[in-house]
């Protein structure tokens, strides 16, 4: 155990003072410092990365950090299995999965997330045919608030694992994972830009013919880009390493950086700045490379970001509909908009639980204008019933959380029968979900 520790997450727009700061290695230790909590009558808050926006890893007790936690514990090529600790980053997971000639079967545009983390947050990519992270889980290992070791499947207590896949922390520490994989895969991708109106107009067509597929857009400008993915036997890569080095390390951390501060400094040349960036990515790409390179994108800059879960029918008018909010109200947006698409699932707190869904991401940077556009862009969300990515920023409360989870008092019930003493229960949970 150490002492007190300052943890602030990746977007530095949280922080706390946690009491104690953990890094365990053994199994043993995470039951050890449970019951240890237990009898002390403390919380304990779980992180990862802290690749977050909201509070949700925040905590002024017991922080454990799962850092040293992060073997694999079983890999079976045959069934296309991997069971690992739950701290091992999806960066770290996704070369042992290749070395062993496996893959996971989507991902998001990030991969330095803890897969505890990833998986407890409802983080997702994007391919209308996969739901998000969370359910190529098969089972997992988890440490309640009694001190339990218990292991979690579907077949064990459907109800049980359907909480646990996307449990915010809250039913206790997930020690182990095992992930359904498939074989190691390369990825096609076809971009391009395309009119706005035209774009939108096109998402089902998209959709449809493609396995994966995103946009792009940054506001003030006319086109979108479209990102079309797809699986293919092809070997014969067209993105050299010297393409990605400038694309990751030239383009978006010092000229996309720069950019961005001229427009803070000077927020009259957001809409020039946004059209040349538009310039220097909107246009015509083909690739074929490892699936994680395809479906990861270079970390960006530090910003502001809010993400709304609609129903996938509704993307296109709600698009139509934030442009509409930016230009009435003068907004300066210096961000692009990402907007992804998953299958539905049945996780009780994943924002696509029932429903085909459509993610919209409204992102800034600086904290100039960031609520001024986070209050228009949740009122339109509002429409759809949006619900919030729980590891982004958001401002709605419990009554409206209340509102869009049906199986919220199923998840409350589990909670309570998992962590009766309220172990688990830092100020995200209590403020949203209890």
């Amino acid at each position: 155990m150490s002492a007190a520790h300052r943890f602030v997450n990746w977007a530095a727009t949280e922080s706390s003072n946690p009491e104690k700061f953990l890094k365990p290695g053994r199994e043993e230790e995470l039951v050890e410092i449970v019951n240890a909590a237990i009898k002390e009558n403390s919380k304990i808050r779980v992180v990862g990365a802290g690749h977050s926006w909201s509070s949700v890893a925040c905590t002024d007790q017991w922080m454990i950090n799962l850092d040293n936690y992060c073997n694999v514990l079983n890999i079976d090529k045959e069934a296309k299995r991997v069971t690992v600790e739950a701290g091992i980053r999806l960066k770290a997971l996704n070369l042992i999965l290749q070395e062993n000639g496996l893959s996971l079967s989507n991902l998001g545009s990030i991969s330095e997330q803890s897969i505890a983390g990833a998986i407890s947050t409802g983080t997702h990519g994007t391919g209308i045919k996969y739901s998000i992270l969370s359910t190529q889980i098969l089972a997992l290992t988890l440490i309640n608030g009694k001190g339990e070791l218990i292991s979690v499947d579907r077949e064990k207590d459907e109800n049980l694992f359907r909480a646990a896949l996307v449990s915010l922390g809250a039913l206790g520490i997930i020690s182990s994972v095992t992930i359904q994989c498939e074989e190691f895969f390369n990825l096609e991708e076809y971009a391009y830009p395309v009119e706005f109106e035209e774009g939108v107009k096109r998402i089902p067509e998209l959709l449809r013919e493609n396995e994966h597929m995103k946009l792009w857009w940054f506001p003030h400008v006319k086109e979108l880009q479209v990102y079309c993915y797809n699986r293919t036997s092809s070997k014969q890569f067209n993105t050299g390493v010297f393409i990605r080095w400038v694309d990751e390390k030239i383009l978006a951390k010092y000229v996309f950086t720069f950019l961005l501060q001229l427009g803070l400094w000077f927020p009259a040349l957001t809409i020039p700045i946004n059209r040349f960036i538009k310039i220097l990515k909107f246009k015509k790409e083909h690739r074929i490379d490892y699936s994680y390179r395809v479906f990861n994108t270079p970390m960006p800059p530090k910003h502001h970001e809010a993400e709304y879960a609609i129903p996938a029918e509704n993307a296109g008018e709600a698009m139509l509909a934030i442009r509409q909010m930016i230009k009435e109200r003068n907004l300066y947006v210096n961000f692009l908009m990402e907007v992804r698409f998953v299958k539905a699932d049945d996780c009780f707190l994943s924002p696509a639980y029932g429903r085909d869904t459509c993610y919209l991401g409204a992102y800034k940077a600086g904290d100039k204008g960031w609520k001024e556009y986070l209050d228009g862009f949740e009122e339109i969300m509002a429409k759809y019933n949006g619900r919030p990515h729980w590891g982004k920023e958001f401002s709605i409360d419990k009554n409206a959380i209340g509102q869009l989870y049906p199986e919220l008092g199923q998840f409350q019930a589990i909670r309570e029968e998992m962590d009766p003493n309220n172990v688990f229960a830092n100020r995200f949970v209590r403020e949203f979900i209890m």
